[in-house]
């Protein structure tokens, strides 16, 4: 296993930012236990997982929080974890253009540096908490790159978290976030929106997983979005497990959203 911190400086936020890459390659335990190591070779690409992280984090929490690491090696993907500050995943409106960054100047990026497929079947954005959010909604904005997005206890109903002060004690400004966040309803920050759209414009929705622990905060919004999703009409794949919000329920089920995932175990070959 390889893992990349890349500190790079972005064209879009103006400033370095940091971004963790893992990737699959052969390592000790393959060699003790004779295992198939010889997927690393050249040529080859990766199906990829852009791993988004929750409010107050950064890259660094899935790494020392939980094994994704492991996870990926064991299931031969690519994990790209950028770090997005408390943004929500969106074009701030004091702030910085982070749904830009992680749209635009990111996948170019390690699609440029590291061997990663470009097939949108081989793209999937999982994310926790607010990354939940910002994974739902990156895919669903982006449904021709990515065929899958999971959330995990995420901000799905964004309109719901806001009206409900869920973040109100969280010493977050939401209106740096957004210029009306009382106002996001029928609009692209809303996931509902984007999916009734993508369904009316005849496009194809990704995949969605969605996973909330019952003692989680977010419970009740979980429970209201499954209904909304039902009401449109979208195919949705919904989980919910004993825990709350936090790192252990995110370390078992973001396993539970990999294998989900429509991952090959293993690399794909040139030609």
């Amino acid at each position: 296993m390889a893992f990349f911190q890349c500190n790079i400086f972005s064209q879009t936020l103006h400033f370095n930012t940091n971004i963790g890459v893992i990737i699959p390659s052969p390592n000790s335990d393959e060699i003790f236990n004779q295992t198939d190591s010889g997927y690393f070779e050249p040529g080859i690409k990766y199906q990829t997982v852009y791993l988004f992280h929750g409010l107050f984090g950064d890259f660094s929490d899935w790494m020392r929080w939980t094994s994704i690491e492991r996870y990926a090696q064991e299931r031969k993907v690519a994990i790209i974890m950028p770090s997005t500050s408390n943004s929500f995943y969106q074009n701030m409106y004091r702030g910085e253009k982070y749904f830009t960054y992680l749209t635009e100047e990111l996948p170019h990026f390690v699609h440029t540096i590291f061997p990663l497929s470009n097939a949108r079947e081989d793209n999937f954005t999982v994310g926790l908490s607010m990354g939940g959010y910002g994974a739902l909604k990156i895919a669903l904005t982006k449904p021709e790159e990515y065929a899958c997005a999971a959330s995990l206890s995420g901000a799905v109903d964004i309109v719901e978290v806001i009206e409900n002060g869920l973040f109100q004690d969280t010493f977050i400004d939401i209106s740096n976030i957004f210029e009306y966040p009382e106002y996001l309803e029928n609009t692209d920050a809303d996931l509902f929106t984007l999916i009734r759209k993508l369904i009316k414009e005849n496009r194809t929705v990704p995949k969605i997983f969605i996973s909330c622990g019952k003692e989680d905060f977010m419970y009740q919004q979980h429970e209201r979005s499954k209904r909304k999703l039902t009401e449109i009409g979208v195919e949705f794949h919904f989980e919910e497990h004993p825990g709350k919000h936090d790192w252990n329920y995110w370390d078992t089920h973001v396993q539970t959203a990999l294998d989900w995932l429509p991952l090959k175990r293993t690399v794909i070959k040139p030609g």
